[in-house]
């Protein structure tokens, strides 16, 4: 049963706290919003809360109406109903994605929370800013707890450079080594000790500064440049890794390996080839192979991939959770490791969905005879938490960030210095 709450009741507590959701008495203008909720009883506690808090507020039935309040008028925050009369009040989202006001969202549902988390992630990939999602019917203590907060801000997005390279500079930046590898610690969880780097490709372009990967790799793969690319950062990752193995003799080095070059027939042998001409033992190296990799021909890839292992190399199956057919992919290749997609270790400390799913992947990696590598720990209490489920490996800027070899050894003196 749904408990009318009248404004008298909200508005004592409202009026003096509301955070950055305060009504600006010195402008004298109240901040504009829209209730977008088809039962009666619920939309009108909705609006008089926020009247309480100093919005001026509107208010929407159906999804027309709310569509044409939105094209004709600039609102500050839109209360929405997931369901409405049947209809989904999501489909909402692009069309407020779009307003040139940058609305806060806040969602509202009578079903599970599943449903409202999902809302939230596909909001927060629209670019919206999204306070949160209640549960159906509203109590005045809930929604007072949401708006207390500061407003969220807007998603950040990727950094691009200023100016998109072409084909013919990026050919030039691998000819003239501007395009150079950077290696990014893994730790053993367990005892905190060093097991290897991972090898990433990075390109400082003058005059226009740093080229995202996200950027140029696709470029290199687009115009048949991903195979010189793969094959500097390649050498230079198993140059460093002779140097570094005086000191760290078990230590490995991982490289990403494209479609591309998994498509060569020969590429089994020349690696071998440089592994030998480095005097480096197989087990020095992982190929780290994404699953769209595979799936590109897995014919060839299953030959490759398991004539690589034959020799004695580690594969690593990189960004495990987020294709289509993981699991039949790991049964059918030889992978000696796992990493779980940085994605999930975002949202391990928040996301009960997300936790269960990291839980169930270390558990099949440890019935498979997989180690598991958590890539992207950031915090202190992820990392204890992926320690105390089994997962061994971590990678992330918690143990360091991508560095080039010079600052490597700065980072492995300190690092030497401090367990001393």
């Amino acid at each position: 049963m749904v408990r009318f709450i009248g404004s008298s009741c909200l508005s004592p507590i409202l009026a003096r706290r509301f955070g950055g959701w305060h009504l600006d008495t010195q402008l004298g203008s109240a901040r504009r919003l829209l209730v977008v909720d088809d039962e009666p009883v619920q939309c009108l506690i909705v609006t008089r809360a926020m009247s309480a808090a100093g919005f001026d507020a509107d208010s929407a039935t159906s999804l027309e109406e709310a569509a044409g309040r939105i094209s004709t008028a600039a609102y500050d925050v839109i209360v929405l109903d997931l369901s409405l009369g049947g209809r989904e009040g999501i489909s909402l989202l692009r069309q407020i994605a779009a307003c040139p006001s940058d609305p806060v969202v806040i969602l509202m549902s009578r079903l599970d929370e599943r449903v409202r988390a999902a809302s939230i992630r596909y909001a927060v990939a629209l670019g919206l800013r999204v306070a949160g999602a209640l549960a159906k019917p509203v109590g005045p203590s809930a929604l007072r707890s949401l708006l207390d907060q500061p407003p969220p801000q807007r998603p950040r997005s990727r950094r691009v450079a200023a100016v998109i390279p072409t084909a013919a500079e990026l050919a030039e930046a691998i000819d003239t080594r501007h395009i150079v590898a950077a290696f990014q610690p893994k730790v053993s969880l367990a005892g905190r000790h060093l097991v290897g780097f991972e090898a990433l490709a990075r390109w400082h372009h003058p005059p226009h500064g740093p080229v995202p990967p996200d950027l140029f790799v696709p470029l290199a793969e687009q115009n048949g440049l991903i195979i010189p690319l793969t094959r500097m950062i390649l050498e230079d990752a198993l140059a460093a890794c002779v140097r570094w193995r005086d000191a760290h003799p078990d230590c490995s080095v991982a490289v990403n390996i494209s479609p591309m070059v998994l498509a060569n027939p020969a590429l089994p042998e020349e690696i071998e080839t440089l592994l030998m001409r480095h005097a480096l033992p197989p087990a020095a190296l992982i190929a780290e192979i994404t699953e769209t990799t595979v799936i590109a021909n897995p014919l060839l890839a299953a030959e490759v991939l398991t004539r690589l292992r034959i020799k004695g190399i580690g594969l690593s199956m990189d960004d495990f959770g987020t294709g289509y057919s993981s699991l039949l992919t790991l049964l059918r290749l030889p992978f000696t490791e796992l990493k779980i997609d940085r994605s999930f270790i975002a949202a391990c400390e928040t996301d009960d969905e997300a936790w269960k799913i990291i839980r169930a992947t270390i558990s099949l990696a440890r019935e498979l005879g997989l180690s598991v590598v958590a890539e992207g720990i950031e915090t202190e209490v992820a990392e204890d938490r992926l320690r105390s489920v089994g997962c061994q490996i971590g990678q992330g800027w918690r143990f360091g960030r991508a560095m080039s070899e010079r600052t490597l050894y700065d980072w492995l003196a300190h690092r030497t210095k401090a367990t001393a």
